[in-house]
């Protein structure tokens, strides 16, 4: 993909209040919910070419927040650093169809 910055990232605000952004070629939709004790969580979904892709699931615990806001600004920030993450296992090829996942 010559002339093509696999690594640009760019952001959306939805209609229904999810964020959407595409990093690496891969779409990344964040949406957040109250949990019972009345904090934000950030939930992530991922896709290429509309198809699912999974992130590593690095930590342990979600993050809560106070905010929707802030539950989404950081859903936005740690799906970008774990595709980063993934990248390091060979995402640019897998991702877009052209190597061994």
């Amino acid at each position: 993909m010559a002339g093509t910055d696999l690594r640009s990232t760019d952001l959306e605000t939805q209609s229904d209040g999810t964020m959407r952004v595409t990093h690496r070629g891969v779409d990344i939709v964040v949406s957040a919910k109250q949990n019972d004790r009345g904090a934000w969580v950030a939930r992530l979904d991922a896709s290429v070419d509309g198809k699912p892709f999974a992130l590593p699931d690095v930590e342990p615990v979600t993050p809560e927040w106070t905010t929707r806001a802030e539950a989404l600004r950081d859903g936005v920030e740690r799906g970008c650093y774990l595709v980063e993450k993934k990248a390091g296992h060979g995402l640019d090829d897998s991702a877009h169809g052209t190597g061994a996942s």
